[in-house]
């Protein structure tokens, strides 16, 4: 059995909007290093110099602490309406 084509955004919760968010809150955390860089007087170029693997994925792990529970929730209410959350 195959799914009809299109279909993925429709059962993976993460293309409801989770994934959206983590990349919005990555791309403001990227974006206000790389301005305190500059306004410290480094550039963008040293910046670019002195991010490694590690400042990404610290990045990204910041990113994913930031998303907020209601975010999620509605993620899987578009896939599940029926499904109830409690708050514990």
């Amino acid at each position: 059995m195959y799914f009809s084509p299109n279909v993925t955004s429709l059962i993976q919760s993460c293309d409801q909007g989770i994934l959206k968010s983590i990349k919005s809150k990555y791309k403001n955390t990227f974006l206000n290093s790389m301005l305190a860089a500059v306004n410290r007087g480094v550039g963008v170029k040293g910046f670019q110099k002195k991010c490694s693997m590690k400042d990404a994925i610290y990045a990204i792990a910041s990113s994913w602490n930031t998303v907020t529970k209601d975010t999620v929730v509605h993620a899987w209410h578009n896939i599940w309406p029926a499904t109830m959350f409690s708050d514990g």
